[in-house]
């Protein structure tokens, strides 16, 4: 079984960087009409291996790395003419799309006791970051004055998987709500966003799919609500007003213009010391409020995973006042940033041990680079050991040190992983 997952992880990599596939994709896209020295699967291998290395600082260091990678002598105006190309933008972004719609291991999945609920559980949000302020045609941003130029990731993310379904990139300014997944394509899964989402329209809609879900409300909607236990019916903002010092309470609430909801209101405050509340079409019985809770807190990997990508994928660097390559960047950053998640995933079905994402993707420079290198060089055999010696430094340096106390209080109280729960 574990010679299986080697041998699709192994595959899903010799597939994704085919020098022809890569090249034959490069064609498509139009990002190369003559063959040139700078080939698109030399110029991917390069821009995967310098930003996923997180130390990356400028265009010369990706430069750099092309040259060391291939053992090439190209000079900086050339290697510049092909980031530039309008083309380029495209060419990555299908590389991304590739490497996302590569079927691989779950790494994760719920505890026995709602393991048979769920099909899934999808997260919904959004993060920018600010680029060149001469880009503010191209990516204008929310904040005129600081930031004139920014960029909006939406985001949507398989907990399970442990990677994004999909990425749309977008001036800051885009309406959010327009990037959220299709209800339809939710059906049985649990899905979960923070308030920015919340819709009553949607929330609908998600209803007659038959998908659950829990979206954080705006604390200035005043529905009426009535207690669970009580049965009491006041405005929603005057049970906050009740709301004991721990715990949460449990209501339904009635919208003039809708349906009934359960709504649950819980006592811990955000970062902006505002109560949390939450809708959600969770049963009662099977799911009270506190398993609600512990549930809504998994929504907390997807800033994970926008942390790794900022801090540890060159993602904010970009201070180049070409459209086209900071496109170029995000998403060369985005797909390094997936391979190394692929490799971590890839080192727990193998090794039987849970590894953090977060240290794996932090200590980046020491194991990611030689394996880039060697897969640039390297094919059959070669290959397969530079992915093993990658796996077993994975295995080894960076296990979660904490299991016992994730277990009751971390993303593992809701969680397992696979591999560990079946050793």
């Amino acid at each position: 079984m574990k010679h299986e997952q080697d041998s699709r992880f192994l595959n899903a990599f010799e597939r994704l960087f085919s020098p022809d596939e890569l090249d034959t994709l490069g064609q498509k896209t139009g990002f190369m009409k003559r063959r040139r020295q700078v080939t698109p699967h030399k110029f991917c291998m390069a821009l995967v291996s310098a930003l996923g290395s997180g130390t990356t600082n400028s265009i010369t260091d990706i430069h750099r790395q092309f040259n060391h990678m291939h053992f090439t002598n190209i000079q900086l105006k050339p290697f510049h003419k092909q980031l530039v190309k309008m083309a380029a933008p495209e060419f990555m972004h299908e590389v991304f799309e590739k490497a996302l719609a590569v079927h691989l291991p779950d790494m994760l999945t719920l505890r026995e006791k709602y393991k048979d609920v769920f099909e899934r559980i999808i997260l919904q949000d959004g993060t920018s970051f600010a680029v060149h302020g001469d880009l503010m045609h191209y990516f204008p941003g929310r904040f005129n004055v600081h930031n004139p130029a920014a960029v909006e990731l939406h985001v949507t993310y398989d907990v399970f998987k442990g990677q994004p379904q999909r990425v749309s990139l977008t001036e800051d300014i885009a309406p959010k709500r327009e990037y959220l997944p299709s209800a339809s394509s939710l059906a049985g899964c649990l899905f979960m966003a923070d308030a920015g989402y919340f819709s009553k329209a949607y929330v609908q809609e998600l209803q007659d799919a038959s998908a659950f879900f829990i979206i954080r409300m705006s604390n200035s909607v005043n529905p009426m609500a009535v207690c669970n236990k009580s049965q009491q019916a006041k405005p929603l903002k005057s049970w906050l007003k009740e709301l004991p010092g721990t715990g949460a309470l449990d209501l339904d609430v009635h919208w003039p213009d809708g349906p009934i909801y359960r709504c649950v209101a819980f006592a811990a405050l955000d970062h902006k010391k505002r109560h949390v509340l939450v809708c959600t079409n969770l049963d009662r019985q099977q799911f009270p409020a506190e398993v609600v809770g512990d549930l809504y807190r998994v929504r907390w990997q997807i800033e994970l995973l926008f942390k790794e990508w900022k801090s540890m994928n060159n993602l904010n660097k970009f201070d180049t006042y070409h459209p086209t390559i900071v496109e170029t960047l995000i998403w060369g950053s985005l797909l390094a940033a997936t391979l190394k998640r692929w490799l971590i995933n890839a080192a727990q079905q193998k090794y039987n041990r849970v590894i953090s994402l977060f240290t794996g993707a932090k200590s980046a420079h020491i194991w990611w680079l030689p394996f880039c290198l060697d897969i640039a060089r390297s094919h059959g055999a070669d290959l397969v050991t530079a992915i093993n010696e990658a796996l077993a430094f994975l295995a080894q340096r960076c296990q979660r040190q904490n299991l016992k106390r994730d277990q009751k209080n971390g993303v593992f109280k809701m969680l397992t992983n696979l591999n560990i729960s079946a050793a």
